[in-house]
């Protein structure tokens, strides 16, 4: 589904999208014309493909119709790849067809794009066709320009490998792929392109839950759970320390609550005390029925995950220590700018490092123990606060003031 569980401020609106509803005739396994439009440069297979790990999302370099390298994120949770209006004009691509697309808050109408050429480092996929969906609300939280997402017609062509730990991608023919690991083979379902698969939610003193959850590469939490779904098990009346947040998309915003539970279960990957998100908003993806919620890249990275549409599986390989590397801070900063070099925190969650230190929505971040903040990535300013009782001094502008803060994480 793609959604990044940020509460919204007013100096960004994110844009999220669930393309769930678009039907494009989504098959299993690939066909004989998909299976002749797909080009490796060398054999069956394009190898060691590096990509960026940026907020637990997969950040791909694609280039499409041969043009320069472009930013896409890879999201198993959209049935369809996606390439922003801005993009395709500075290419010179024109739309042609119209398409309906549930999105979070509601739906959205979207424009295509036929018979395009996507291509990854060392195979090329032919006779795509994609949706026009603006993406610039996004590369806030990259720190980059964001010009699409690759989705289910250009995945369902391979076995694809992601070695999270290694930040390594791996696309395989799926005829000739033979897996002989030591992995936990998960059966998925796939509805219209996108891939489910069932899993547990431990609670304190109750029962595992069952669900039905989205494979989604594409979002970046742990795991966030449909409306019906919390009210038919009641899940908000047993946990503490709930916090209010929102969910924000191109069909406008909802209400949510980010709460602690005991654990999540996908075949041998189990994380334990994981920060879920619970939806309130009955309109649009969060609405659903039609399965139960999201399961993120901040689950998955757990383990080397294995997509294989055509045997309708994943295999998980769990990492021997796999160290949950998370923000330690309670901020959201985003990265505004020409050149994404002025750091402004969008949100402070209550009772963290950042609200003690005294830090607020639209301060922005200037300095770090004495380094101009604008020298810095947004992922070198992140990986930062994710360093377990370190201490940094910030310097902070304030509205016309400049001050400082120290924070201890």
């Amino acid at each position: 589904m793609s959604r990044w569980n940020f509460p919204l401020s007013l100096l960004c609106v994110i844009t999220f999208m669930n393309l769930m509803s678009v039907n494009l005739n989504a098959q299993n396994k690939p066909s004989a014309r998909d299976l002749q439009v797909v080009k490796f440069t060398s054999g069956t297979s394009a190898l060691r493909i590096p990509f960026e790990l940026s907020n637990n999302l997969i950040i791909v370099p694609v280039r499409v119709n041969g043009s320069r390298t472009l930013h896409f994120i890879f999201d198993t949770g959209a049935s369809i790849s996606v390439l922003d209006p801005g993009t395709a004009r500075s290419m010179r691509l024109r739309e042609s067809g119209k398409l309906k697309l549930d999105a979070t808050g509601g739906s959205v109408q979207s424009g295509t794009i036929k018979e395009l050429s996507l291509a990854i480092s060392g195979v090329e996929v032919r006779h795509q066709t994609v949706a026009t969906v603006p993406l610039d609300s996004m590369s806030p939280l990259f720190g980059f320009k964001i010009d699409g997402i690759i989705g289910y017609h250009f995945i369902k062509n391979f076995v694809v490998e992601i070695d999270y730990k290694n930040s390594l991608l791996n696309l395989y023919e799926p005829t000739t792929y033979n897996y002989s690991g030591t992995g936990d083979l998960v059966p998925i379902t796939l509805v219209e392109g996108t891939p489910l698969v069932r899993g547990k939610l431990m609670l304190a003193n109750r029962e595992p839950i069952e669900g039905q959850f989205e494979v989604d590469t594409g979002g970046d939490g742990m795991l966030g759970l449909n409306t019906p779904f919390v009210k038919t098990h009641k899940l908000l009346e047993s946990l503490p320390n709930q916090m209010q947040s929102k969910l924000g998309g191109a069909g406008g915003t909802s209400a949510a609550i980010k709460a602690r539970v005991s654990g999540i279960q996908v075949g041998n990957v189990t994380v334990r005390d994981p920060l879920v998100v619970f939806a309130q908003g009955t309109e649009g993806s969060e609405g659903s029925t039609e399965y139960d919620g999201e399961l993120g890249g901040a689950f998955f990275k757990q383990a080397k995950l294995i997509i294989d549409y055509s045997r309708s599986r994943i295999i998980l390989e769990a990492y021997d220590s796999s160290p949950r590397v998370e923000d330690l801070s309670g901020l959201e900063i985003f990265a505004e700018g020409p050149r994404f070099t002025t750091f402004v925190v969008n949100g402070v969650t209550p009772n963290t490092p950042a609200s003690a230190a005294g830090l607020k929505e639209e301060d922005v971040i200037v300095g770090v123990d004495g380094r101009a903040a604008s020298t810095m990535t947004l992922s070198q300013l992140r990986k930062m606060f994710m360093e377990t009782g370190k201490q940094f001094r910030l310097r902070v502008r304030r509205g016309k003031r400049t001050i400082s803060l120290e924070i201890q994480l």
